[in-house]
This record gives structure tokens, C-alpha cells and sequence, in this order.
């Protein structure tokens, strides 16, 4: 059933009354709001507002109550921390092992997370929800990959959770090693810290024979706040614990349902760090009408991209998600990884783009360089690079655009 709008306007109040406590919204002139729908009123919230009151700018109780912190996972500016009590961590598990049970987890189940861990949020709170259901979990973090494929092997992990890169990467590995798909008892995954598309996924689950979960969160509001059902059509928001709003990046109005724009987040259970309408620069809608599953809760569109991944080359403007799934198209089974790299130079129009990928035949490169001037009108260089380039192995994540400086 959907939260009972009184309920979670009462916890909305809860959390604009402890917000205003801090540095951070003290001079935001925050005010109890009558309706959830006068919150577009309020002012938002973004990355660079939390970076300049690191470390404690954000913390809405004594620091004494404080039992965990983690940090977002970007690897610029001061860090964006969110401060846990014992009852930010109860609710959390309160509220994303919902998601957990919708991918079929249950006591029975086996899970390895091959994710950082550390100050990074996704793998841990995840954790203890998972569980906080009674399943086991074996954290085994960054390996190298055959270690990863023995600890599935040996301990018959029926679930993994990783990027999407480093599903396919297993499957790579898996042929190359000689590895037969029966010696595992992969049963599905739960594909997040990347973007993806519904191309990919059906490619990961064919190789690997599994069923693939979208779960979105971020350590600003918390990981896992919006998970796919059965029917894979957009994700479930957790109303009961955060509020959604998508708005026009330019303007901040507020936009209709069906309407493409960025995730605005507030937090409704919250207790360390309590956030509201935090811009989180994910492209994506929230889609009208009920799921077939029967849940009433709100759904988002899977995320299309980030509003600052966006490249501008020679003044046009390219998606580089949309252009690396045409790449993978184009290039089909002559792939050695399904990894890809754009390098780019802000404000150089001398500058040609480059695209790093690895291919098993290098004669394919000159047309897919005249499709890609074909489609985009921009001339990119195409490198060809063996597999261990994109250091998948290093930290399970490769960053999609990469900028060259000065």
C-alpha cells in the first residue's frame, strides 16, 4: 500500500524541523509545511552546499549519537559524508530490505557483494538489510576475479551484486578460463554503480543465465531507495522513507508525471543527516499509473544519464550512454570487453575525443569511427586497448567520460 500521505507529512515536518537545526539549512529559512505539496517551496539542496560544510555542517544531533559515517564514492572535492545513528541504520533496514525481498532474497539465500566496502555506502547498508532478512552475505569486496569465481563456486552464491561491467566481465572470464556456467548456482544479480540499458541487461542475463535487478540509491539520502519488481518497468520508490520529485535542471520548476528531468530527493526518516530536495543530477521520470505487481508505491524510470556526463564537443551535444550502446551494437561479438572510454577536453575545439575499446579484430575500427562522424557529426579517434586497460579488476568501476587537462 502506498504511505498514508498524513504520515508522511508528519515525518516530512520531522525532518524540516531537525534540518533547520543545522549549518547547513540554518540560514535556508525553512518553515512546517501544511501540504506534501508545498514542498516545492523550499529551497534545494545540492552536492556542492554539503562539500562546503564538511565535515559536521549537516549533522542534526550530538555527534556522540553518531555510530557510523560513510562518503559518497566521488573521487572530487571534499568528500559528502552521512552521518548514521542506531536508528538511521533500524529504519534503513526497515525499509530497503523491502527491496530485497522483491528480488527473492529470503533466509535461505546466499549473496556476495562484490563491491567496495569501506566508507563506501552501497555495499554496507545493503549488507544489513539483506541481513536483517537472516541471509547470508559474504562481503568479498575487490578480488581478483578468479578468487571472485571460487568464493561463488565454493560457497554456491545463488545472488551477486556488482556494476553491470562486471557482470559481463565474469562472463568473459568465465569463457576465457574455461569455466562451464553450471559450476555456479547463479540464480540473479543486482546491477547498480553503473548506468545501463535494457540492451545490456538482456545481454547479462543471456551469457549468464540469471535474472538482473536495477536498485538505485546514493550515500547523500541512502542506497537503495528505489528497486525493480518482477516486471523490470521502472523502479519502486521506498514512499514511506523518501519523497521523489523530478524538476526541469534549468528552471527548477517542478514537471509532470511522465516528464523527463533530475531526481530531487528529501528524506523522511533520517535522523543524523536529514536532507531535503537534494538535487542528485540523475536524468529520469517518475511514470504515471500501477505496476502489474500491484504495488501503489511511485515509480521512476531507470536512470538515463547524469545531467553532468553529458559531453559537449565542438559545440553538439552527445550522450555518451546513448553513444556507448551504439558502439556495442555496431561491434557485436568482436568484443574482447564490453568496457568503454571516452576522453574529451572542455572548451578545445582542436581537441578530437577519443574512444578506448577493445576489439578482437582491428579491422572493424575504421568504419565504426565513420559510423560514430556518421551519427554524431563529431570526429572521434578510436584506440585499441587490451582488456586490462580499464582496470575493471582494480575497483569493479570504470568511469564512462574522462576528462583530459590542460
Amino acid at each position: 500500500m502506498k504511505t498514508d500521505d498524513s504520515s508522511r507529512l508528519q515525518n516530512l515536518n520531522k525532518t524540516i524541523k531537525a534540518a533547520s537545526q543545522t549549518n547547513l539549512y540554518k540560514d535556508k529559512n525553512l518553515k512546517i509545511l501544511s501540504r506534501l505539496e508545498d514542498l516545492s517551496t523550499l529551497p534545494f539542496t545540492t552536492k556542492q552546499d554539503l562539500r562546503e560544510n564538511y565535515p559536521f555542517g549537516g549533522l542534526a544531533t550530538d555527534m556522540q549519537n553518531v555510530i557510523e559515517v560513510h562518503t559518497s564514492s566521488g573521487t572530487t572535492g571534499k568528500a559528502v559524508v552521512s552521518y548514521l545513528t542506531k536508528k538511521d541504520i533500524l529504519e534503513g533496514n526497515k525499509a530497503i530490505s523491502k527491496a530485497w525481498k522483491t528480488f527473492g532474497i529470503n533466509k535461505d539465500s546466499r549473496l556476495m557483494f562484490i563491491m567496495s566496502y569501506g566508507l563506501f555506502s552501497g555495499a554496507a547498508i545493503n549488507t544489513y538489510a539483506i541481513q536483517h532478512l537472516g541471509a547470508f552475505v559474504l562481503p568479498a569486496g575487490i578480488q581478483p576475479i578468479m578468487k571472485q569465481i571460487n568464493l561463488m563456486i565454493d560457497y554456491q552464491i545463488d545472488t551477486i551484486v556488482a556494476t553491470p561491467g562486471f557482470l559481463l566481465y565474469l562472463s568473459d572470464s568465465l569463457e576465457k578460463n574455461n569455466i562451464p556456467r553450471e559450476k555456479l548456482n547463479l540464480k540473479r544479480a543486482i546491477a547498480a554503480g553503473e548506468i545501463y540499458s535494457n540492451q545490456t541487461r538482456a545481454k547479462i542475463e543471456e551469457l549468464l543465465d540469471i535474472e538482473v535487478f536495477d536498485h538505485y540509491g546514493l550515500c547523500e539520502v541512502n542506497t537503495g531507495i528505489a528497486y525493480e519488481c518482477e516486471y523490470h518497468n521502472g523502479l519502486h520508490i521506498l514512499d514511506d522513507y523518501v519523497i521523489a520529485e523530478i524538476i526541469n535542471p534549468k528552471t527548477g520548476g517542478t514537471l509532470k508525471l511522465g516528464e523527463l528531468g533530475e531526481l530531487v530527493l528529501t528524506s523522511l526518516k533520517k535522523e543524523a543527516s536529514p536532507i531535503i530536495r537534494y538535487r542528485t543530477g540523475d536524468i529520469t521520470k517518475i511514470i504515471p499509473g500501477k505496476c502489474k505487481c500491484g504495488r501503489q508505491s511511485y515509480r521512476i524510470d531507470r536512470i538515463h544519464g547524469r545531467i553532468n556526463d553529458t559531453m559537449f564537443i565542438r559545440g553538439i551535444k552527445v550522450n555518451p550512454y546513448e553513444l556507448r550502446d551504439f558502439i556495442l551494437n555496431i561491434v557485436g561479438n568482436n568484443l574482447k570487453s564490453s568496457d568503454i572510454i571516452f576522453k574529451i577536453k572542455k572548451n578545445d575545439i582542436k581537441y578530437t575525443p577519443q574512444v578506448y575499446i577493445s576489439v578482437k579484430d582491428d579491422k572493424i575500427l575504421p568504419k565504426l569511427q565513420k559510423d560514430i562522424k556518421d551519427t554524431t557529426k563529431v570526429p572521434f579517434n578510436i584506440n585499441s586497448v587490451e582488456p586490462n586497460f580499464f582496470g575493471r579488476e582494480d575497483n569493479n568501476k570504470v568511469k564512462l567520460v574522462q576528462y583530459v587537462e590542460d
